[in-house]
């Protein structure tokens, strides 16, 4: 009952909020997106609702009806393109009812990532959207971390997240999560804020560990080479980084450790199924691509299509592609993975930007912490994405989403501040 009551007092805040105007809308469906309260509370009271329909339909209602500057660059045509080629796989799928129920779904993660981009308009704004998320996905996560520490130190949490999935997901969501973490805190005007994020981050990084997943480990592995190499304290994040090291090694049982060994296992010695079939599932992507090379087998379509292509029978039933690029390759094609690459690489090249730009005025370095962490959740989810499909994940398009915003931002500043110089030096 208490979950329920509490859960019902912020969608009364989030929807008395929402109406004053559209920014703050955004902010309620991404608190629905990554808190799902339905899955939270007891009972169907909250599914009944379809939250994130009515939310979601009304931000872009709202949004719209402002007539906003539509920002039409590289960034967001590359956003469009990536969903038109998603239409045509859809359309062209050897499953077209299942793509077609797909693409549903998948417009309007598509649609929110533009939301933010015209919504997210200044660092305050920019701020509110990575606390929401923070608190929203990392608040279950965070308890769950720290509990499972004390209840029972080094053991393996198998608890799914409704929208990031199984354990593999969860670990790739966590590692996510850790680089938006430590920029709230850097960017925290306290030092009890600075230490509450900090708490929360190392909550979300034992919840992400005790996942066991081995991608999950190489994608913590990234995060901390890309701290030591781009953080405003490369000592701090260094000596950050060896003091998590330690506490795995001293934390994590025998079995954690004999898991991490069959990410290097030798070809020919045993290996788990889920490692020896995976260049197997690979193989069978680029066939698909082959195949089919301008519109892949369909919208999420690998599953579905793989008994037809598959020619190993000790990998039989439906298999998943295990990689973000290779499932996009089968999927959609040629024209769907070079577009997906095409938004990641924009994606860094924005933040790359902003720290370029935000050294030329000493005032943006908060923009220029933020261009960083999201520089290394890029990081994060090329490494771990390369082992797990999660190609259509809504974290990682609202992140693409939120990368343009900051440009956009960084770009309306430097102005502000060329032109403030230009008129004094007048």
């Amino acid at each position: 009952m208490f979950r329920l009551i509490f859960v019902i007092l912020i969608i009364a805040i989030g929807a008395g909020f929402a109406l004053r105007r559209p920014f703050y809308g955004l902010l309620f469906y991404l608190w629905n997106a990554y808190f799902r309260p339905e899955s939270w509370v007891y009972g169907g009271s909250i599914l009944a609702l379809n939250l994130s329909f009515f939310i979601g339909l009304y931000v872009v209602v709202r949004t719209l009806a402002t007539f906003p500057n539509p920002r039409i660059s590289t960034r967001t045509v590359l956003l469009w393109l990536f969903l038109a080629q998603a239409c045509i796989g859809a359309y062209f799928s050897e499953h077209r009812d299942f793509s077609v129920m797909f693409l549903r779904d998948f417009s309007k993660v598509m649609l929110i990532t533009y939301m933010i981009i015209l919504l997210v308009n200044d660092r305050k704004e920019f701020r509110l959207a990575l606390l929401v998320i923070a608190l929203s996905l990392g608040f279950e996560t965070a308890k769950q971390g720290w509990a499972n520490l004390v209840r029972a130190p080094g053991a393996q949490n198998n608890n799914p997240i409704p929208f990031l999935g199984d354990n593999n997901g969860v670990a790739l969501g966590t590692m996510m999560l850790l680089p938006v973490l430590g920029a709230l805190a850097q960017t925290a005007t306290s030092w009890w804020q600075k230490n509450v994020w900090r708490f929360v981050a190392v909550g979300v990084f034992l919840r992400g560990i005790s996942t066991y997943s081995r991608g999950g480990f190489l994608g913590a592995a990234a995060l901390g080479a890309v701290a030591v190499l781009r953080g405003e304290r490369k000592l701090r994040s260094l000596a950050a980084l060896v003091v998590l090291a330690l506490t795995v090694w001293m934390l994590m049982p025998p079995e954690y450790f004999a898991r991490l060994d069959t990410i290097t296992v030798a070809e020919g010695e045993e290996r788990e199924e889920s490692s020896a079939g995976r260049l197997h599932f690979w193989q069978v992507a680029v066939e698909m691509a082959k195949a089919k090379p301008f519109t892949g087998v369909g919208l999420a379509g690998f599953t579905l299509a793989y008994p037809d292509y598959n020619t190993d029978q000790r990998f039989g039933g439906e298999r998943a592609a295990h990689s973000v690029w290779f499932a996009v390759l089968a999927d959609l094609g040629y024209p769907g993975l070079i577009l997906l690459l095409a938004n990641l690489g924009m994606a860094c090249v924005s933040c790359w930007r902003v720290v370029v730009m935000s050294r030329q005025h000493e005032d943006m370095k908060e923009l220029r912490i933020y261009a960083n962490g999201l520089i290394s959740l890029f990081v994060v989810y090329s490494t771990c994405g390369s082992f797990l499909s999660h190609q259509y994940s809504e974290m990682a398009w609202h992140f693409y989403g939120l990368a343009t915003a900051l440009y956009l931002i960084a770009l309306k500043e430097s102005a502000s501040r060329r032109n403030a110089g230009e008129a004094l030096a007048a």
